[in-house]
């Protein structure tokens, strides 16, 4: 009965650890897509980058947004396992 309040924090956990495989994959298929093929330079705050180093870019932002969605899954995990070994007297509601 206590656990339904936590209900969406459960499926967040899931959640993050989709979309972090889904915007690695994303970002990775962008990458090799901008490495491989290339394109025209792509402007950036005044800045003309080729668009093979936006594509290395790319790679780089697939595996820092993975791991930080992966870390924020694990953390509400290690939060919700941490509130179940509360005794039932301490947890407030």
């Amino acid at each position: 009965m206590m656990a339904q309040p936590y209900k969406f924090l459960g499926i967040s956990t899931v959640v993050f650890k989709v979309l972090a495989w889904v915007a690695m994959v994303g970002l990775v298929i962008a990458g090799l897509f901008l490495v491989i093929v290339g394109g025209e330079d792509i402007n950036i705050g005044g800045f003309a980058l080729p668009a093979r180093l936006m594509g290395v870019i790319y790679f780089v932002q697939a595996g820092t947004s993975f791991f930080s969605m992966w870390l924020i899954s694990n953390l509400i995990q290690l939060l919700l396992d941490i509130r179940a070994q509360l005794p039932v007297g301490q947890v407030r509601s």
